[in-house]
């Protein structure tokens, strides 16, 4: 509560939760909906003004034409008009631009926002390309109550809707629940999600749990974990650093198997500087001599690129 002369304002803290408490009823109930999106065929009524409090997309679509004449607007994809039907149209006289009103005393200012939202766009029907029914329907399920239930089998679905129609609140608890929800039995199906959306933060943990996975691999197991098509992780370099903390992780035991391990690696796709700082530094690789030879042809590789086309094998390929 504050004071101002003989003025009070009171601040109710419960309002918030009744006022969307309300909203998720009247969505429940269908009432006052305003506008229809579509996904994969399953229609979801709404209403504007809660998609365009939480959405940027939306809060640009409604707003960034005036009203279309007074009919039924329609939307066919992301922000690309329905057809319509063609009918002729008398040409009216322009009108003259009315000066903006004059804001009452005591109104606040207006924001960007503000001037964003004067002109809504008649649109009544959106049909959402890219978006699949149950990633939109989870994410309508957050904007009305602030839950979103998330399981590995949606997560990825939630994660595109909310980056397709920029509701960060969303993408933010995607990737709170992707990295608490990391485990040895699920890191590579984690990691593949994180890797399709750039996650860096996530795939940073769940290569953690590969690297914990693949120190217990026996050779057989390592050496066919190379040879896999896709292979684990997204880069040659990645591989290779992953190969020396398996055989680090034994070494008396693991050290013979280097070369063999070695020649399964593409070392030609490694960029020339990765070459030196970071796999000539690696004591086996300067010391074995079936090493040495194909850290040398990757560097001859980098060093020739005009005759690169003729010196293409399994490891630049």
């Amino acid at each position: 509560m504050s004071r101002s002369g003989d003025r009070t304002s009171t601040f109710d803290p419960s309002h918030s939760d009744n006022l969307l408490h309300g909203l998720n009823l009247l969505w429940r109930k269908q009432l006052f909906c305003d506008v229809t999106l579509t996904a994969q065929g399953q229609q979801f009524h709404c209403h504007k003004a809660v998609l365009a409090s939480c959405s940027q997309y939306f809060r640009s679509l409604f707003s960034s034409h005036p009203p279309l004449g007074g009919g039924v607007g329609g939307q066919d994809g992301l922000g690309a008009p329905k057809d319509q039907q063609q009918q002729p149209q008398q040409q009216q006289p322009p009108q003259q631009q009315q000066p903006p009103p004059q804001e009452e005393p005591g109104t606040p200012s207006s924001s960007p926002d503000d001037k964003l939202l004067t002109s809504p766009r008649a649109i009544n029907n959106l049909v959402l390309q890219g978006c699949s029914s149950i990633g939109l329907r989870l994410v309508l399920e957050y904007l009305y109550t602030a839950n979103v239930t998330l399981s590995l089998d949606t997560v990825e679905e939630v994660l595109s809707v909310s980056k397709i129609l920029h509701i960060p609140q969303v993408t933010k608890l995607c990737v709170q629940f992707l990295n608490d929800q990391i485990s040895v039995q699920n890191y590579k199906q984690v990691c593949k999600i994180a890797a399709l959306h750039g996650l860096e933060e996530t795939k940073k943990l769940a290569n953690k749990y590969l690297v914990e996975d693949v120190l217990l691999l026996n050779f057989e197991e390592m050496r066919a974990l190379l040879d896999s098509l896709p292979p684990p992780v997204e880069s040659e370099l990645a591989l290779f650093q992953m190969s020396v903390l398996w055989l680090e992780h034994d070494r008396e035991t693991r050290m013979q198997y280097a070369p063999d391990l070695m020649k399964r690696l593409r070392f030609a796709l490694i960029p020339a500087p990765e070459l030196v700082e970071r796999v000539q530094s690696v004591d086996f690789m300067r010391t074995d001599p079936v090493c040495q030879k194909l850290l040398l042809d990757a560097m001859n590789y980098h060093l020739m690129p005009f005759r690169q086309h003729c010196r293409q094998s399994l490891a630049s390929r």
